[in-house]
């Protein structure tokens, strides 16, 4: 190949790659190649003067509204369908951790002022499930009251270690049974006993003698007054898909998400007879590209009956949802719409356009097609015209492409993927859609947001876009307006966010490509935020927990392997690492799920689960030592506590430790599979 020729296809690869990294796949000439794509999309914002998207892009905040008639809705459906059709999207990631030291859920079961004759039998402390915000329960694997542990493994087929049994030689693979939640009377440590079990098996809630379990088409509520007889009392199947639930109070707070498109007709059907009329739908005051609507829904745990519902359009892709105790947020991602991106890069800002390439836009931009139908006519444009120019203008227009595509690109791209926030307003049950709001770039998970007296903070990540980096961001909004008031952008260029922790005024944010910086932000001032200190180091960490007021403690990988750090923040300008510890071990649940992790300030020992086995870790004194190792034969998924004795569930096995001594009590078999079912 001539070098000349090379380099006219690496200028227009350099082209096409810049392009793509904003959601655009264009060739500026025909290469006869396939067109390109990567991840890193757009979709849905236009840049162009008039754009309906312009406010939300510019930050600014709005008043949303019911559609007035069915027509208006799939009006609005179907234009936002127009910007997503043929656009790649995603990114994201699970991570999480309580927002409050003072409010771990983990401490604070105690018992209860008007327990009367049961007090003696209640035990002192229970371990519940780990979650976001200390008064607001979060659906899980495992829920106990402290007396009674309820189970429900993730059954899959697997080769297990035969169980011995007199003359009958069994098969090591085995199928299992069909998922049941296991009710496992605790009260003895040394004997716990499975006493029943529940035809179903998911996510679970319990609040008072009410167990509630999210399945994945549908939701059921169980009177457990009698563990050893569950009854079902009542039941709603699910027409979408479940997003995620909170409880506080008897009350079940449900969000789904439901597929829209320019067909979908109305009412929508979101859960079981509930139904949502088009004119019951909330939108933002501007376009977006919306293919999803979420409900929100307040269910009584006791009854089942649905007090209050809300819904509002958004987008499916890489929604985070994050509740408070008094408002319910709910994300979408935007991308920006790549005619008009494209469109307006060409017409506004290429200085080297001709006249009848402008007009020949401009007119293909006001055509009320999908975005693919117009980059194909802009392709179709643009390689006409690059076509008949002389080779060496050829050459020149597609370096000086490229070179201003380039500029122009990264000067845009906090308007490349923005996130839409819509508040709900929670009030004893009661719902209210009551305003929307949006920052540029995406957030992590739920994580990524927490509200703190009055200011809702929000860390993002803004993708990369082809020759630009990635890089981070942090913005702080008045909670009630959805006003943007103050941000720290540009947190670890080329890397993005893996892990969120917001300590009152301070937040943790990590991120990461090839080295775990940690940024420590100080938001005593929402207007005026500032990153104090970083720090450095290998590998990353992807779930953050605050140990105390100086130290907040890491868990994630190096190498591949299983780690934990403990930071010193005592001097906010310095944060230094106390000490880390890697393990020989390939996964934490962790990795997966903030349920997974376990605290116990009593024994001032972390649990952590690694592989098939649970780490009893010592954060004392600035140290990490592992005080015991609890061996499994499958990989551990939760651990909890009751008064002393520690359970840790693994696959079909629960393991009851001493935590005096750290000496095993015993190991609780659950059946695997019915007596007729094996192969």
């Amino acid at each position: 190949m001539q070098p000349q020729r090379l380099g006219a296809l690496v200028t227009v690869a350099l082209a096409v790659s810049a392009l793509a990294g904003a959601g655009i796949a264009l060739s500026v000439v025909d290469t006869g190649g396939p067109e390109t794509t990567t991840d890193h999309p757009g979709n849905g914002s236009d840049l162009t003067a008039g754009s309906p998207t312009v406010a939300a892009l510019s930050g600014e905040t709005g008043t949303v509204e019911q559609f007035e008639t069915r027509d208006a809705f799939q009006s609005y459906v179907a234009a936002g369908q127009r910007q997503t059709r043929g656009v790649y999207t995603g990114m994201g990631g699970v991570s999480g951790v309580t927002t409050d030291v003072a409010n771990e859920r983990a401490e604070s079961a105690d018992v209860p002022a008007d327990a009367g004759d049961d007090a003696a039998s209640m035990p002192s402390r229970v371990a519940e499930t780990n979650v976001q915000v200390g008064t607001l329960d979060e659906p899980d694997r495992v829920k106990t009251d402290g007396v009674n542990f309820y189970y429900a493994p993730e059954y899959r087929r697997y080769h297990a270690k035969p169980r011995p049994q007199p003359d009958v030689e069994r098969e090591e693979y085995r199928r299992p049974r069909e998922p049941n939640t296991h009710v496992i009377d605790a009260s003895d440590p040394e004997a716990p006993e499975a006493v029943s079990e529940i035809n179903t098996s998911g996510q679970l809630l319990q609040t008072g003698d009410r167990l509630v379990v999210f399945e994945h088409d549908r939701i059921a509520g169980y009177d457990i007054t009698d563990p050893e007889n569950p009854t079902e009392t009542w039941t709603h199947p699910l027409n979408g898909s479940m997003v995620t639930a909170r409880e506080a109070n008897g009350t079940v707070y449900l969000v789904t998400r439901s597929s829209v498109g320019p067909g979908t007709d109305c009412p929508i059907r979101p859960m079981g007879a509930e139904t949502v009329a088009c004119t019951d739908v909330y939108r933002p005051g501007t376009q977006i590209a919306a293919d999803a609507t979420y409900t929100a829904f307040s269910i009584d745990a006791a009854e089942g009956v649905v007090r209050d519902s809300v819904s509002f359009v958004g987008t499916a892709d890489n929604s985070a949802i994050y509740m408070s105790p008094n408002a319910l947020y709910v994300t979408y991602t935007e991308r920006a719409d790549r005619a008009a991106l494209l469109g307006t890069f060409i017409r506004e800002k290429y200085d080297r356009t001709p006249e009848h390439v402008d007009q020949r836009i401009a007119e293909i931009q006001s055509y009320n097609i999908t975005t693919a139908s117009k980059l194909r006519e802009m392709r179709t444009t643009i390689r006409q015209w690059t076509a008949s120019l002389p080779e060496d203008e050829r050459r020149e227009v597609r370096e000086s492409f490229t070179e201003q595509l380039g500029a122009f690109l990264h000067d845009q791209r906090r308007n490349l993927t923005t996130t839409g926030i819509v508040r709900v307003g929670v009030d004893s049950g009661s719902l209210s859609v009551e305003t929307t709001g949006t920052v540029p770039g995406e957030p992590l998970n739920q994580f990524s947001l927490d509200e703190h007296d009055g200011t809702l903070r929000i860390t993002t990540t803004i993708p990369r876009t082809g020759s630009g980096d990635s890089t981070n961001d942090l913005y702080t909004l008045d909670a009630t307006t959805l006003d943007r008031t103050g941000s720290v952008t540009a947190m670890g260029d080329d890397q993005r966010v893996y892990a969120v922790r917001y300590v009152e005024d301070t937040a943790y944010v990590v991120t990461y490509r090839q080295v775990d910086p940690l940024h420590v932000v100080d938001l005593s001032d929402p207007a005026e935020p500032v990153e104090t200190g970083t720090l450095e180091l290998p590998g990353y960490s992807s779930y953050l927990h605050p140990i105390d007021a100086d130290t907040v403690l890491g868990i994630g990988e190096e190498d591949g392997k299983v780690k934990s750090v403990l930071f010193d923040v005592s001097d906010p300008r310095n944060p230094t690492s106390a000490d880390s510890q890697v393990y020989d071990k390939r996964y934490s649940e962790i990795s997966d799920t903030h349920h997974a992790f376990l605290i116990d300030r009593r024994h001032e020992v972390f649990v952590l689960p690694a592989g098939d086995a649970a780490l009893a870790v010592d954060y004392t004194d600035g140290e990490l030592t592992t005080r015991a190792t609890i061996d499994t034969d499958r990989p551990v998924t939760r651990t909890r506590y009751v008064d002393e004795s520690l359970y840790v569930f693994a696959g079909h096995t629960v393991t009851v430790v001493d935590e005096t001594d750290w000496s095993t009590t015993t190991t609780l078999h659950l059946e695997l599979l019915d007596d007729d079912r094996s192969d």
